[in-house]
């Protein structure tokens, strides 16, 4: 009962960090120290959802934009909260910089650092002007690991949480659902597929702030190279992704997400969101 609900909890945390293998997918899971630190910006949001499943508060994640024309920062954190964090303590600080131009994002350095039941991987990407980068972990990928990821399927990759910055910002600028977005986390290659879903309306409640007009996404995930033949979860991971315009620059950001997991599905709903300066420009202060 408890490895399965263990199981549920990180499929949703991987499919909130768009499928990031390092997360719960990963044969072994770890730790990585991320660089959190954001500079000063002009634009940009920080947003906090409350995510449940199985009808229990399981994970807070916290996910902040940064926008320095043409630049980007972001960072993500998610950490087992409530019961489930009292049962599971699990948590993910990742974090990327680059440029965003016109749709474009190319990436310059992601860190992540992740821990679950004790075990820590550290895992830092640095992207060169050529398009060639280079991977470190700690501890370090076998060599067999790097190996099953073909390098000319590498190119035009980004990391996860890069990915996850082009698909919010994407939705936000454009007001696109961004189609394709190829994603190598150091080990594993796989692609982040979007289509568009028809706008709904939602009602709020204890746990949802929000209510009214949203438009949506549908995010899916297909494997490409680095995975284990037998470790088909990836393919089974799909959310729903609803979005609203709350009043954050630079547009519409998503409001709530529903998570199709192999175990049972998942719920984040936006409880907060704020300028990158602080202000409060949706839901309530932060009660600890």
């Amino acid at each position: 009962m408890l490895q399965r609900a263990s199981l549920h909890v990180l499929a949703v945390a991987a499919a909130l960090s768009v499928g990031a293998p390092t997360v719960a997918l990963a044969d072994e899971q770890a730790m990585a120290p991320a660089d959190t630190t954001l500079q000063g910006a002009a634009e940009g949001f920080a947003l906090t959802y409350d995510v449940y499943t199985g009808g229990l508060r399981a994970i807070r994640f916290d996910f902040e934009v940064d926008l320095t024309d043409p630049g980007y920062e972001t960072r993500i954190r998610l950490q087992t909260s409530g019961i489930v964090g009292a049962l599971f303590n699990w948590s993910l600080e990742a974090s990327s910089r680059g440029d965003w131009d016109d749709g474009e994002i190319t990436p310059e350095k992601y860190r992540s650092a992740n821990v679950w039941r004790s075990r820590q991987r550290k895992v830092a990407i640095d992207y060169a002007e050529d398009g060639q980068r280079t991977v470190t972990s700690e501890p370090p990928y076998g060599e067999d690991d790097i190996k099953r990821v073909d390098p000319g399927l590498i190119p035009g990759a980004v990391d996860p949480t890069t990915a996850v910055t082009a698909l919010v910002l994407t939705s936000a600028i454009q007001g696109d659902c961004r189609p394709r977005t190829a994603v190598y986390d150091g080990r594993r290659r796989y692609d982040a597929n979007m289509e568009a879903l028809p706008p709904r309306d939602l009602k709020s409640s204890a746990a949802t702030p929000f209510a009214g007009r949203v438009e949506g996404c549908r995010l899916t995930f297909e494997r490409i190279a680095g995975f284990k033949p037998d470790r088909k979860r990836l393919q089974d991971l799909e959310v729903a992704i609803w979005l609203a315009d709350i009043g954050v620059e630079p547009g519409r950001v998503p409001v709530r997400l529903e998570l199709s997991t192999p175990w049972g599905a998942g719920f984040a709903h936006l409880v907060r969101a704020r300028t990158v300066g602080g202000a409060l420009v949706f839901g309530s202060e932060d009660d600890g």
